[in-house]
């Protein structure tokens, strides 16, 4: 669909799929904001898009893919779409209906495994630019020793009938 994580906000999303009624899956108090949207067609495939802390609460830094035949933990109000199907991939090739064979093949072998869900993670540290590194010297009122990032990305599958029924992905940028 285009959207990029860290990049796009959730008006970029608003403005291409329409308004949708912001909302939260947690009473945590700094729960991520969320928006959702349904497929019109007969997928009902459901995609929550996230931002939380790491995103500032408007740019993206995570979403969750569910099929019709997933149970989301999350009720929120879906907008009805027509902008998509039930053949939402990634960029990175990551989809619905992949059997488990074929997403250890794309992701490499899960961090860890509770029954039919499966947790890939992924850590790294990205580049400060000389404008963060200005906006973390004004927030924290001391010079950065260390201009760097530590990413944190994972993606959580849902397997049902031995294929990716529900998957998540997150991005997290702290410092």
């Amino acid at each position: 669909m285009g959207f990029t994580l860290e990049k796009n906000t959730f008006a970029d999303v608003e403005s291409k799929l329409g308004p949708s009624t912001p909302g939260s899956c947690s009473q945590e108090v700094e729960a991520s904001k969320m928006i959702c949207y349904v497929s019109a067609g007969p997928s009902n495939t459901r995609i929550f898009f996230e931002s939380g802390s790491s995103g500032g609460w408007s740019k993206l830094d995570g979403f969750r893919v569910v099929s019709e035949n997933g149970r989301p933990t999350c009720r929120l109000q879906c907008k009805s779409t027509t902008a998509f199907g039930g053949d939402i991939q990634t960029s990175g090739g990551m989809k619905l209906g992949l059997t488990k064979a074929e997403l250890i093949a794309l992701l490499g072998s899960p961090r860890k495994v509770s029954g039919n869900r499966l947790t890939f993670e992924w850590w790294s540290k990205r580049p400060m630019t000389k404008a963060e590194i200005d906006q973390e010297t004004q927030t924290f009122k001391a010079p950065v020793t260390s201009p760097y990032w530590d990413v944190h990305d994972t993606v959580e599958v849902t397997l049902s009938v031995s294929k990716v029924s529900e998957f998540e992905v997150h991005h997290t940028v702290t410092y």
